[in-house]
């Protein structure tokens, strides 16, 4: 089976951690998340155990999608030189620029 994606986590984490508010068993909550979810026991057992030492629930991930943009080959090459050293992926440093753009105040 494959690995779950960030935001299956984060959902099966609050799963957990919303029905061991409500005071079920490990056991129990275990159970259920076998049954919403179809994972195996052992995963639902970690999920469990990551989930019994949260303080409160995960924020919600927004979902990534594929978004293709021509570039400047130079710009990419410094993309790639910038990111190398850094260990960031270009995805990540991409989206932290445009962000730094819009809190600057772009229309939009």
């Amino acid at each position: 089976m494959p690995r779950a994606d960030t935001t299956h986590r984060v959902e099966r984490l609050n799963l957990a951690f919303d029905w061991l508010q409500l005071v079920l068993s490990p056991r129990e909550v275990i159970q259920r998340l076998i049954e919403a979810t179809g994972i195996s026991t052992r995963q639902a057992y970690r999920y469990v155990e990551q989930a019994r030492r949260l303080n409160a629930p995960l924020d919600a991930v927004d979902a990534k999608v594929v978004f293709t943009v021509k570039l400047p080959r130079s710009l990419v090459v410094r993309l790639h030189q910038y990111a190398e050293p850094t260990e960031q992926t270009l995805s990540h440093i991409a989206s932290q620029a445009l962000w730094a753009l819009f809190r600057r105040g772009v229309p939009g």
